[in-house]
């Protein structure tokens, strides 16, 4: 326990460490596979289930523009005819079939013709007098909102190249979260969609599936396709964005810090210091993810961890115990040289997901080196040594510690960042204990969500109330969280290309992300990718759904 002088109390060393555990491997899909899986993604942004019917060219037209289709409303009147009042999953399948993607360049065509000095843009006079005049009309509210879209319009101007790439990545994100979602979902992965069943255990060609009558005969007919209807194609293309916000932030150097802090062992110290009454009171420590992410570099060479001398005896290599010496370091919470089962339980749980009962730890005790009841740094040791035993010397159950730590294989800690609690109280002893993070699921979010709404900036998206940009600017990061105040699920297209000298934990200049009715979500941390230059912040949200 580390004193600080002119303190009553001083509790230190609950340590931990902050990283995430190895994801598994997916299992590569056919081609059909992942088509049937991308209609499912976007049939569900729409139905909760896909034995739902779809009953309204509203459902039709929002269900193929999530699948990233492009439909006007003579391609949607070609499926939906004045006879129709239903359309199944299977059917829907038939129709993505038909109807292929918008290309980029097909968009770029369709505005090009309207390019008459041939500079990448059409001035708004121009392009109200396509959208509202001719051929398939566009509402005045609905022309602002795209002359309004704040990341494609400038100076009179509608910049159609930065559009169409925007419109292209909002369809690629759009797919991406959805898919994401059906993924984690357990409940939808179990569903049975449409004639198709998830998983394609055995492999088999997918069976092709059974549209209604009305389809057939409308497909016999005639090709379904637009993409000679140039300005269908592009009215539905604008009609993808519903509003936009954009926010500007110009943050200053910072010559009193390091602009290299992106390694773990790199020495940070971030205090606060304030008055606690009696109670309860949790400490999540975090980063913003901007820096800390995954490390994608790979490793040439596998580290050895085990050997056998002339006699055929194991032991650990010197490299090896060093990394399970400084592992030892972080799990022993409490600073005092020793682990308590408490304490080798974290361990457990990050390292197999699995904890030691007593029973298992009274053998520990007896079988390795231990001090009041707690195993010593050398009994760690010897307790690994024993594992490569059992294992006749194979490392990979060693492995599956090391890489839980945060190890790659070359045994440098790259995905994982240390660090250690200390805690002065005046006039009072308060305690302090480690708790596995399951009970605070969900705290940080909470606290992120409820410090931005209080403290930070607001900006309403224009003609929608209840959907709230927070923008919370700190010392040294900003923070957006998204406010969605409505009944209805919303997806936000996020675009930071105009954004100089920042970094964020999305790992992405453009993305998009699901809002939850009635609900906040952190959208994104940003933070200067050098500290000692100005960066500047801009970001642009759209609505599109």
């Amino acid at each position: 326990m580390a004193i600080s002088p002119g303190s009553d109390a001083a509790f230190s060393s609950h340590k931990s460490t902050l990283s995430e555990s190895p994801q598994t491997k997916k299992f590569l899909l056919t081609e059909e596979e992942v088509f049937y899986m991308n209609c499912r993604a976007a049939y569900l942004t729409v139905f909760k289930s896909s034995l739902e019917n779809i009953i309204s060219k509203d459902q039709l037209y929002l269900a193929l523009q999530n699948a990233g289709r492009n439909p006007s409303q003579k391609t949607i009147n070609k499926y939906w005819t004045p006879q129709t009042t239903k359309l199944n999953f299977d059917d829907f399948c038939v129709i993505l079939r038909k109807e292929k993607p918008t290309s980029k360049a097909e968009l770029l065509k369709s505005f090009k013709q309207l390019d008459v000095n041939d500079d990448g843009s059409i001035l708004h006079t121009d392009l109200y007098k396509l959208l509202t005049k001719r051929g398939e009309k566009m509402t005045q509210e609905e022309v602002n909102t795209v002359i309004n879209l704040a990341d494609v319009n400038a100076d009179g101007k509608f910049d159609y190249i930065k559009f169409c790439k925007l419109y292209m990545t909002t369809n690629e994100q759009c797919l991406k979260t959805t898919l994401e979602k059906l993924e984690v979902d357990s409940k939808l992965k179990r569903q049975q969609f449409g004639s198709h069943i998830e998983g394609f255990p055995e492999r088999d060609p997918s069976p092709v599936p059974k549209p209604s009558p009305r389809i057939i005969r409308k497909t016999n007919q005639e090709t379904v396709s637009n993409k000679g209807d140039i300005r269908s194609s592009l009215l539905a293309a604008t009609r993808k964005f519903k509003t936009s916000v954009s926010i500007t932030i110009t943050m200053g150097a910072n010559s009193n810090r390091n602009s290299k802090l992106t390694e773990p062992n790199s020495i940070k110290v971030f205090g606060w210091t304030g008055e606690l009454g009696p109670g309860i009171y949790w400490l999540v420590p975090s980063t913003t993810g901007c820096r800390l992410r995954k490390e994608r570099k790979p490793v040439t060479e596998e580290a050895q961890l085990v050997y056998r001398d002339e006699t055929g005896e194991l032991f650990l290599t010197e490299e090896f115990r060093s990394a399970l010496s400084d592992i030892f370091e972080v799990i022993d919470l409490d600073g005092n040289g020793l682990l308590s089962l408490e304490e080798y339980n974290f361990f457990e749980l990050r390292t197999s997901g699995e904890k030691c009962d007593k029973d298992a730890w009274a053998v520990c005790r007896e079988n390795f080196d231990t001090k009041k009841n707690e195993l010593t740094k050398q009994g760690f040791m010897d307790l690994n040594l024993m594992e490569a035993n059992d294992r006749e010397g194979d490392p990979r159950d060693l492995w599956v510690t090391l890489l839980s730590m945060g190890y790659n294989k070359g045994l440098e800690l790259t995905e994982a960042c240390p660090f250690v609690i200390d805690i002065y109280a005046d006039k009072c002893k308060p305690r302090i204990k480690a708790v596995h993070m399951e009970p605070c699921s969900g705290q940080l979010e909470k606290a992120i969500c409820k410090s931005a709404l209080t403290k930070g900036d607001a900006k309403v998206m224009d003609g929608y109330e209840n959907i709230i940009v927070h923008t919370h600017k700190h010392d040294t990061w900003i923070t957006s969280v998204i406010e969605n105040k409505s009944d209805n699920k919303v997806i936000i297209h996020i675009n930071n290309e105009l954004s100089k000298n920042c970094i964020n934990n999305r790992g992405l200049n453009i993305f998009a992300v699901e809002v939850a009715p009635k609900s906040t979500m952190v959208c994104q941390h940003v933070m200067p990718l050098n500290e000692r230059q100005e960066w500047i912040y801009y970001c642009v949200y759209s609505l599109i759904s």
